[in-house]
């Protein structure tokens, strides 16, 4: 079993954890997890690449954006796909992001705002948020979701007025346009911190945490009055 490895070999995923019925990587930002339509001719996907590395064929359970870095796990077979897939869905689990949004939220707060899905159906959706910093007109937030509807984290944010920062689709425009230009603004800023669940071949608890993205992090120390003590323990 592999836990918490350090960074592979340039080009090599960085493995959270590895056994014989599933594998957890920590997504870097900018890589797709699979090819879709819109995929270009020469882009690199998570799936085949970790497939390479791994010598395993992968069965993919959930996906994160294209530019939003952080924990994304597969199954190694397909009845172990549905069961992962299950403990993910499961009461109790936790799958934990990081985010930063616009103006200062309150200490703790969410949102059951029902979401409309592909189909135009209305979907229910539940997330919780916890403030953990404030600063230059902003909220540093860990976010729990407790079910996984798209972009749910951003458009209950973009509903609160809390939009995160960098979110081109459900932001601030003239706001992001600020914090690139001045602060050099990467990426939206959101990060699949911790997946918390229990293991779907024997129940074992299984913790899986991707330290804060490297941009990013760099990004918020760039942030007037960040605090720095705060960034080296996430």
């Amino acid at each position: 079993m592999t836990t918490e490895a350090d960074h592979g070999p340039s080009g090599e995923l960085r493995i959270l954890h590895l056994d014989d019925d599933l594998v957890a990587v920590d997504k870097p930002p900018w890589m797709s997890v699979h090819r879709g339509p819109r995929s270009k001719e020469n882009e690199s996907f998570v799936l085949q690449r970790l497939a390479g590395q791994i010598g395993r064929y992968l069965f993919p359970v959930h996906r994160l954006d294209h530019n939003t870095s952080g924990v994304l796990s597969f199954a190694l077979s397909k009845p172990m796909a549905a069961r992962l897939q299950e403990r993910i869905t499961a009461e109790d689990s936790v799958k934990q992001y990081l985010v930063l949004s616009r103006g200062e939220a309150p200490d703790r707060f969410e949102s059951d705002r029902p979401l409309t899905g592909r189909s135009g159906e209305l979907q229910d959706a539940r997330t919780e948020f916890e403030t953990i910093a404030r600063f230059n007109r902003c909220s540093l937030l860990r976010a729990r979701l407790f079910t996984g509807r798209t972009h749910q984290i951003r458009r209950h944010l973009d509903h609160l007025a809390h939009q995160v920062i960098g979110d081109s689709t459900h932001g601030k425009g003239r706001i992001n346009k600020m914090f690139r230009e001045r602060f050099g603004l990467p990426r939206m800023v959101l990060h699949a911190e911790r997946l918390r669940i229990r293991h779907p071949a024997d129940d074992r608890p299984l913790d899986l945490h991707a330290p804060l993205a490297q941009d990013l992090r760099e990004f918020l120390t760039r942030l007037p009055e960040c605090p720095t003590d705060l960034l080296a323990s996430i």
